[in-house]
């Protein structure tokens, strides 16, 4: 009977702890608007406060059986926002790459997105770390034409030379 009770003190507890968090976060934020930080956040003190009444119980198997379930969720929390990091990183490595357009055939140019006039110097963007140059305006070289980078000084050859 006892642990039946003390489960009970504990759902209450637990939901009426969740519910008054939801209620300031509403009036804050959106719950679309959460960050994952946010949510994990509101359920560590909803874990917190069944730990805290499990510890004021006498019932040794509750004790337990909370206590196991507080270490399972720090391990979930690390996960998730390992995850969450992950996931920014992600975007922001996907945004960064629809910024350019290319290697476009035939001279294996790279362009900035929205900007087929100008392209990038081909070994510049690909070096490690990547450098953005532009390459100069099409000029006669020997009979051929050719764009030089303004950074490497890397010659690109639109029509090869007449030797």
């Amino acid at each position: 009977m006892k642990s039946s009770n003390s489960l009970q003190v504990i759902y209450r507890s637990v939901t009426t702890n969740y519910n008054h968090q939801m209620e300031e976060r509403m009036t804050i934020l959106p719950p679309a608007v959460l960050t994952t930080a946010q949510l994990v956040s509101g359920l560590v003190a909803s874990v917190k406060n069944a730990l805290d009444i499990a510890r004021a119980s006498s019932d040794h198997a509750l004790k337990g059986a909370v206590s196991e379930l507080y270490d399972s969720f720090l391990d979930v929390k690390g996960r998730v926002l390992d995850l969450d990091e992950e996931n920014r990183a992600l975007k922001v490595a996907l945004a960064e790459r629809n910024k350019y357009i290319g290697p476009v055939a035939p001279h294996g140019y790279y362009f900035v997105a929205g900007d087929k006039e100008r392209p990038l110097c081909p070994r510049c963007f690909q070096e490690n770390p990547q450098k953005i140059a532009f390459l100069t305006s099409p000029h006669e070289w020997n009979r051929g034409i050719r764009r030089t980078c303004k950074l490497c000084r890397h010659h690109v050859y639109e029509k090869e030379m007449e030797l």
